[in-house]
């Protein structure tokens, strides 16, 4: 079942992390914490949930790597969209493209799969848009992309084009071999030499 992952107040989802963008990293994000940033309504105690469940925050309530990552403006749409990936990797999984599904596709899913009523659904939906609205998808999607190598046409990979010469390595190895009549050593030796040079 996909956990429950909403707020009864999505509209301060979006304003809750822009704000934190511009704040100092607190010790411990907390119902305390969030009237001291302007958030006193006892609705908005569910963004710590959010919180959690992206991975800004961690059990103990201690921001994590993430948040700090958040708070680069640079960086805080690849970090926010990485967090919704992870967080409802259960709905990426049914819609690759979730963030561009439309309310009824997302409601009817989350309904489905949270056992939720309908209206918790809504919320549900509301708070996964204003999420994806601080999120660049597109960032995360090509470096999910991984090419491979290509030849120009008429070529296999690994073949040397006509036109280029190919190296060739020697290697040198030179032994000072004891004075010994002891033939065994030398075999030793050599037999050392075939063991590590030719495997």
């Amino acid at each position: 079942m996909e956990k429950a992952l909403y707020t009864p107040t999505p509209q301060n989802v979006k304003k809750f992390f822009e704000t934190i963008q511009g704040l100092g990293i607190p010790p411990k994000v907390s119902n305390t914490y969030l009237p001291t940033i302007g958030f006193r309504s006892a609705n908005d105690r569910y963004l710590v949930g959010v919180s959690k469940s992206l991975g800004f925050v961690d059990t103990a309530g201690k921001p994590t790597t993430k948040w700090r990552d958040f708070k680069d403006k640079d960086k805080a749409p690849k970090v926010m969209a990485d967090a919704v990936k992870t967080a409802y990797a259960d709905l990426y999984s049914t819609y690759p493209d979730a963030d561009k599904k439309d309310d009824d596709t997302l409601q009817n899913y989350f309904a489905r799969t949270s056992g939720v009523a309908e209206s918790v659904a809504r919320l549900m939906v509301r708070t996964f848009k204003n999420l994806c609205e601080l999120a660049d998808f597109e960032a995360v999607a090509e470096e999910e992309h991984v090419t491979t190598p290509t030849a120009p046409a008429g070529e296999k990979v690994g073949e040397i084009p006509p036109g280029v010469k190919p190296v060739t390595l020697n290697i040198n190895i030179q032994l000072q071999l004891p004075a010994t009549e002891d033939a065994t050593i030398y075999e030793a030796l050599f037999s050392a030499l075939k063991k590590n040079l030719f495997p």
